[in-house]
């Protein structure tokens, strides 16, 4: 049976394919091209994610990223969709769906929101077997965001349940709508995420 992440991951290639390298995206000051290289490296790379800030490494891990982005966007692109190497832990199965379902979803959607031709009305259709994963997900999440936003927030998602999350003493607040619009207004998405806000 594929994997939740598995899934996400050829959606997120399929997304990337949809554009050019200089396409925009939802996440700030990066092009699809950015978004593909922050992927590789953090599929094989990890190390280069700090590595330009660290004294003594830090000019080989820039000309080490450099060299990644000089390889091109297709390449780029056909790394993400060949994964990490197998003795990662991140390819062993459920570690897989753990680390990467919610990251590879948030990541489409980065793609797909950020066109001029997306329409709210029709946002991309996902299973219901992922649609509770994010969720479950999305659940060890929320307080971050809460806590983030200075505010109790209670996330309500019908059919799926609610959680609040947040200092007792803060101001309520009540954000409605399906696991994955919740998770993308919790990861900062919070302008093209499909949510209502009202007071809990």
């Amino acid at each position: 049976m594929t994997s939740t992440a598995s899934e996400q991951r050829q959606a997120l290639v399929t997304a990337l394919r949809s554009v050019s390298a200089d396409a925009p995206t939802l996440c700030e000051g990066w092009a699809a091209e950015d978004l593909a290289l922050h992927i590789v490296i953090r599929d094989s790379h990890p190390h280069l994610l700090i590595g330009p800030s660290l004294p003594l490494v830090g000019d080989r891990a820039s000309k080490a990223l450099k060299n990644l982005r000089s390889t091109g966007y297709e390449s780029l692109v056909e790394r993400v969709q060949a994964g990490p190497p197998s003795y990662f832990p991140q390819s062993f199965p459920p570690l897989n769906d753990l680390m990467n379902t919610a990251e590879f979803y948030i990541h489409t959607e980065d793609v797909l929101r950020a066109q001029p031709d997306f329409d709210p009305k029709h946002p991309r259709s996902i299973s219901e077997k992922l649609r509770r994963r994010l969720w479950k997900q999305g659940s060890m999440m929320f307080p971050m965001a809460a806590r983030s936003a200075k505010q109790r927030i209670t996330f309500v998602s019908p059919g799926y349940g609610s959680t609040t999350s947040g200092p007792a003493s803060a101001p309520m607040r009540k954000i409605t709508g399906a696991p994955e619009e919740l998770l993308l207004w919790a990861f900062g998405r919070k302008e093209k995420a499909q949510v209502s806000i009202g007071e809990a």
